[in-house]
């Protein structure tokens, strides 16, 4: 349901992504071609709000799937009235609890992405809903990335397929990116310099992960047989 509070976030998340600070080029392109879905929830992390999230992507990848092209940006922001400020490491506990808590009734029902798993040990590691992969962009007022530090608690929830098909122009946006950050964040985020590709997890909160983290996830799936890493990752390792 369309509320007052999700139309003031929404209109602060389209303000937050035209901001210096904010990185992401593909989130600025998907906002200027009107290919941002967004919904507002109560609480990350609590079971209610996960299924309404898990419903609501469920319903995007129906709808997002067929139109995803080496042209398209197009992504999902779930935010949340709750947790307000809170630090980095009590964010990353709840984006996981969240994140299992919506994995947990996905497996139910459907399985892996071609290429992907769910074991965030690996480097083809996706977060799945509706049998699709993503990769998962943490955003709280907490951050100490000023391209993470949004207004409200959200999660960005970006294809792992739309990644694939952009093929080259994948590691063009992401070294554009890299540029931006540094020349307006001072620095590239040291979680990208040191893990790059071989943890993806380690990249979903925000924090800067310590070197024996391990990711608070648990995944009910099959080992994946295939490895989408083999093909696009391979270029920047």
């Amino acid at each position: 349901m369309n509320t007052e509070r999700e139309t003031t976030v929404r209109a602060e998340l389209e303000d937050f992504i035209q901001t210096r600070e904010f990185s992401c080029l593909g989130a600025r392109a998907a906002l200027k071609r009107d290919s941002i879905t967004h919904r507002h929830y109560r609480r990350m992390g609590e079971a209610s709000s996960a299924a309404e999230n898990h419903r609501d992507l469920v319903e995007y990848v129906r709808t997002v799937r067929p139109l995803l092209s080496d042209q398209s940006f197009r992504t999902f922001v779930a935010t949340f009235d709750e947790p307000g400020t809170v630090d980095e490491l009590a964010y990353e506990g709840l984006i996981w609890q969240h994140l299992q808590l919506m994995h947990d009734l996905d497996s139910r029902s459907f399985g892996l992405d071609k290429g992907a798993t769910s074991d965030p040990a690996l480097p083809n590691f996706g977060f799945h809903t509706g049998g699709h992969a993503f990769f998962v962009v943490g955003m709280h007022p907490g951050a100490s990335r000023a391209s993470r530090r949004f207004s409200a608690s959200a999660i960005a929830f970006n294809s792992l397929a739309q990644f694939v098909l952009l093929g080259e122009k994948f590691y063009s946006m992401q070294g554009a990116i890299r540029r931006r950050e540094s020349k307006n964040n001072g620095s590239v985020n040291p979680s990208f310099t040191v893990y790059e590709y071989e943890q993806p997890a380690r990249h979903f909160s925000g924090r800067f992960t310590e070197e024996d983290w391990q990711c608070p996830y648990a995944s009910r799936h099959e080992p994946a047989t295939e490895d989408f890493t083999a093909g696009l990752m391979q270029h920047g390792r």
